[in-house]
């Protein structure tokens, strides 16, 4: 054997080789397209979840974000409206301690006036018993005559 008869060997099995794993194995070409078109069937439906998830993803997403938005403005508001409590607890109590005044500075004034009124009959019967003693005297007594 000659160099060029095995080259020419070497050729034919390579090129026969070449053919046989390019046709595959034979009886399963309609299986194996059957098989492909499922896979591709399987991966085009697998995608369009994959696609409809990712949208539900996104909108979760949106929705997480409002949502942290809205606790963000609520626990602002809630803390303005705590303030706002807090203020009018303050003004409440500044009330209550005003009407305690009020009541107090009521009770002196009618203590007060009372004292003015018990002053006032007693000076007009002090002034009655004066004008009584003086009454006797324009009738011709005089103090010295006493």
């Amino acid at each position: 054997m000659s160099r060029a008869s095995k080259l020419l060997i070497v050729v034919v099995v390579a090129s026969l080789g070449l053919w046989g794993c390019a046709r595959g194995p034979a009886g399963h070409s309609a299986a194996q397209a059957e098989r492909t078109q499922q896979l591709e069937a399987q991966c085009i439906k697998l995608q369009g979840d994959y696609r409809a998830m990712a949208g539900a993803r996104d909108q979760e997403h949106r929705q997480v974000q409002s949502l942290t938005a809205e606790r963000q403005r609520l626990q602002a508001e809630g803390s303005r409206l705590q303030k706002e409590l807090d203020i009018q607890k303050a003004i409440l109590r500044e009330r209550d301690e005003l009407r305690r005044q009020v009541l107090s500075r009521t009770t002196e004034r009618d203590v007060l006036r009372s004292r003015c009124e018990r002053l006032k009959k007693g000076l007009q019967e002090l002034i009655g018993q004066d004008d009584a003693l003086l009454t006797p005297s324009a009738s011709g007594v005089t103090l010295a005559d006493r």
